[in-house]
């Protein structure tokens, strides 16, 4: 079963090579085109944004994840699966499950949220099979069109 361990400055390099991976920049695009953006980008601000390297039993990195504290007591996640060879196998999924489960036994939010790309149907997907369920589509932090998803933890 794979793994969550919290975001080194040793991982800023598989970062940055993920940030720009296609299928990672259309979906996921901050602007980290540089090395020194990662950084700085990545670095900072632990206080509100909890970042993470999921990483396969041998230690191996696959993807990067990270939840930060919406309002309410819920908690927002956003992820990606860093090797495109990895895509469609049913990883993200595990791990989405995997990371929900981590937040609710640390922090017992009353529920999560994710907010993909309404054309992102991948992650959509996935986020369905992980239990999330649609609740509205509405404009983002950055301005474009978000389809935030929500799954309940304390009913």
């Amino acid at each position: 079963m794979n793994s969550f361990r919290a975001l080194e400055d040793s991982d800023l390099e598989v970062l940055f090579r993920w940030l720009q991976e296609p299928h990672v920049k259309e979906w996921w695009d901050d602007g980290d085109d540089t090395i020194e953006r990662v950084i700085a980008h990545y670095t900072g601000d632990t206080d509100t944004v909890s970042r993470y390297i999921l990483q396969s039993d041998a230690g191996d990195p696959l993807g990067y994840f990270q939840f930060y504290l919406e309002q309410d007591n819920v908690i927002g996640i956003d992820q990606f699966i860093g090797e495109c060879s990895l895509l469609n196998m049913g990883i993200g999924t595990a791990a989405v499950k995997e990371f929900v489960k981590m937040i609710v036994n640390s922090r017992n939010p009353k529920a999560i949220i994710v907010d993909p790309v309404p054309a992102n149907r991948r992650a959509i997907r996935c986020y369905e099979k992980a239990g999330f369920e649609f609740l509205k589509i509405e404009i983002g932090k950055d301005g474009d069109p978000a389809y935030i998803m929500k799954m309940d933890v304390n009913l």
